[in-house]
């Protein structure tokens, strides 16, 4: 009887013992976890998740700048050469008031996603991450390139990172994404190209364009919009025309 009460009172230690234990780390793991790593000297492959949060946000500024583009015919914000359709401000590429060629150039169209990138990867949270973060927002640079299937934005961004006395540094940072946005800028080229010259033969070129897809609508006798993309896209491209 003796034994067994010996036994009985070393389970019941050991049930105390285990349910403090879990009341500890249930409560304060977290906490003891980040003391741990607070020790643990850096290296890169742990910077490998803020690397691809960085890349993360420059993925949603590139979607944010392809959505107004498209919306606003290779513009971030609405021009003030505008008509109204249904419920909605149509740029006008094409309109008669200083150069009748409001469309930009591809480099200009370039800018408009790099320096929409410039401002919002300065927006970017990095709280979740347990390190000590310098960010050099002055000296952050990025760039854009598109090709006719392709857009590869390229960014310049020093940050320090900083824990038990290592110290690594990020810098360049690159995101790619497949878009026809290139080809569709090309055919929206051809049209206006076409349109200043005298008129647009939309049946032609879709004949010998085959993977454009091209649709205009006349308002009126002076003014027409169209709605381009390719075979590839769903969304379009809208712009006006007037003469």
């Amino acid at each position: 009887m003796q034994k067994r009460a010996q036994v009985t009172t070393f389970i019941l230690i050991g049930i105390v013992v285990a349910v403090i234990l879990f009341v500890i780390f249930y409560f304060l793991g977290e906490r003891l976890l980040a003391q741990t790593q607070n020790k643990t000297p850096l290296d890169n492959s742990q910077l490998i998740p803020l690397q691809k949060q960085i890349e993360s946000c420059m993925q949603l500024s590139l979607d944010k700048s392809l959505i107004n583009l498209r919306r606003n015919a290779f513009f971030q914000e609405e021009s003030p050469y505008s008509v109204e359709y249904g419920g909605a401000k149509i740029s006008y590429l094409i309109y008669p008031e200083d150069s009748p060629n409001k469309l930009l150039s591809i480099e200009g169209v370039q800018n408009e996603i790099s320096n929409q990138l410039a401002i919002d990867i300065k927006k970017c949270s990095l709280d979740k991450f347990n390190l000590n973060i310098k960010r050099k927002d002055n000296e952050v640079t990025a760039s854009a390139d598109i090709s006719e299937n392709k857009i590869i934005i390229l960014l310049s961004y020093p940050i320090e990172v900083s824990r038990s006395g290592t110290t690594l540094q990020l810098k360049d940072f690159s995101y790619s994404k497949d878009t026809d946005l290139g080809a569709i800028y090309n055919t929206v080229n051809d049209i206006i190209s076409s349109e200043l010259n005298g008129e647009f033969d939309q049946y032609k070129y879709s004949f010998e364009h085959k993977e454009s897809i091209i649709d205009k609508f006349n308002l009126d006798i002076n003014n027409a919009l169209f709605l381009v993309t390719s075979n590839k896209e769903q969304e379009y491209v809208i712009f006006a025309v007037r003469k």
